[in-house]
């Protein structure tokens, strides 16, 4: 190990190790994200169970309320236990919590299971695997984090289609019971085997957590001139109307990528008649199209600048879903091909709230801003897949295209406001794009 004040704490990690944490953070995320694939599990329950779709799905929207509480409550319990202990007890109980959530008979308990149980263990193991990164991979850690969130969107292409071929062969239980028993052992397997270069050493893990967070800040504000920086802290943001139009148009544009998250396998059995399996490929289009959006929005981003993106996608989500309402909503394959694009507005705009946020306010706030956002998908986590529930499906359509289109001019709204706020700023050469 070396310590450098001007790079941080870095490990001489030899490659094989390197290789098999890498190994293991993909096992990992792509075990931890099933929640993604909790469409296809709606209608079976439902059907076995004789539980209400609108019960179910709140297991997701706890799920998304889960991101913060989860960073906060890991980095406490991760100074007292370090993180692979923490991690392993982590995965363990999520593996276990989706064992119970296929054996219970009430509604309830599913959701404490599915949401509360492995929501959190999911969070906490994800926040796990970054913390390692930080640790493993000083040299490439941008690579590596893209590997990872790809992992996660594969996940979702590969188990949608497989579970729904298992529980046509065996039922939903047996299924969700199994699942939760694999993912336990392969999870405590994973997470015991991969390599820790700081032997667990809690006070050791904490610096170079700090050290990352003081360098993704760096980084930020990379190549800007002081007077180009952002400089409006939290307080002054709260009283501009600038934040709460992008609370807002995350709201809207994200909402039919909500809707379609835990409904879509529902709606395409329910409203065009197909099969399960038929629907399940949906679901892993919609992943699909989750993975390459976060990479081809940021590029676009890095292009013309995530507002201006941000209005391009909410006005293109908006229109594609008009066109497909009106002409074409009992149209099957139409309904596939809205899916992946409206997976690449949900991964698109979950790459674009942060940069938007670095490029907006003051770097000291990144954190107090980001849990402001957090908010926002909390509130479209819970929204989305109730609306696609509850309303019938063309005028639902309608609503969320519309939502989409008022979303992209809300983020043009906060730009524009934004850039008036600095120009009002003495000596202040940021502009937001």
């Amino acid at each position: 190990m070396e310590n450098n004040g001007s790079i941080g704490t870095q490990f001489n990690v030899p490659l094989n190790k390197r290789v098999l944490d890498l190994c293991m953070i993909i096992i990992m995320e792509l075990c931890i994200n099933s929640i993604y694939t909790i469409s296809i599990f709606v209608g079976p329950l439902e059907e076995v169970r004789g539980w209400s779709p609108n019960m179910i799905v709140i297991a997701y929207t706890i799920v998304m309320f889960c991101e913060t509480p989860s960073y906060f409550i890991g980095g406490l319990l991760m100074n007292k236990f370090g993180r692979k202990k923490l991690q392993v007890a982590c995965g363990v109980i999520y593996g276990l919590a989706i064992m119970v959530s296929g054996l219970t008979q009430s509604v309830i308990l599913f959701i404490i299971c599915q949401g509360v149980m492995a929501g959190l263990s999911m969070m906490i193991v994800y926040f796990c695997n970054i913390v390692l990164i930080n640790s493993v991979f000083t040299k490439n850690k941008g690579l590596i984090m893209g590997i990872m969130y790809g992992a996660s969107g594969i996940g979702g292409v590969i188990f949608a289609p497989l579970l729904t071929y298992l529980i046509g062969i065996f039922n939903v239980t047996t299924v969700l019971v199994a699942e939760g028993a694999i993912f336990a052992v392969v999870l405590f397997i994973s997470t015991v085997v991969v390599y820790d270069p700081t032997m667990g050493d809690k006070k050791l893990q904490a610096k170079i957590q700090e050290e990352a967070d003081a360098a993704e800040a760096a980084e930020a504000i990379a190549g800007k001139a002081e007077n180009a920086l952002p400089t409006m802290r939290w307080k002054k943001a709260l009283a501009h109307p600038a934040i709460w139009m992008i609370f807002v148009s995350i709201i809207m544009i994200q909402m039919i990528g909500n809707v379609l998250v835990t409904d879509i396998a529902v709606l395409g059995e329910k409203i065009f008649n197909v099969s399960e399996m038929d629907s399940a490929w949906v679901v892993s289009g919609f992943s699909l199209g989750v993975g390459l959006g976060g990479i081809l929005i940021g590029w676009i981003s890095d292009k013309i600048g995530p507002y201006k993106t941000t209005y391009l996608l909410g006005l293109f989500s908006g229109v594609i879903l008009l066109v497909f309402g009106i002409l074409l909503g009992h149209n099957f394959m139409a309904y596939a091909i809205v899916c992946i694009i409206q997976g690449v507005t949900y991964g698109g705009m979950t790459t674009l709230n942060p940069i938007m946020i670095t490029d907006s306010y003051d770097i000291k706030d990144l954190g107090t801003m980001m849990a402001i956002m957090a908010i926002s998908y909390g509130i479209v986590g819970a929204v989305g897949p109730q609306l696609g529930l509850s309303v019938s499906f063309i005028p639902m359509i309608i609503i969320c295209a519309v939502l989409c289109i008022l979303g992209g001019f809300a983020s043009k709204f906060a730009c524009s406001t934004l850039n008036k706020y600095y120009r009002s700023v003495e000596n202040s050469e940021c502009v937001v794009r």
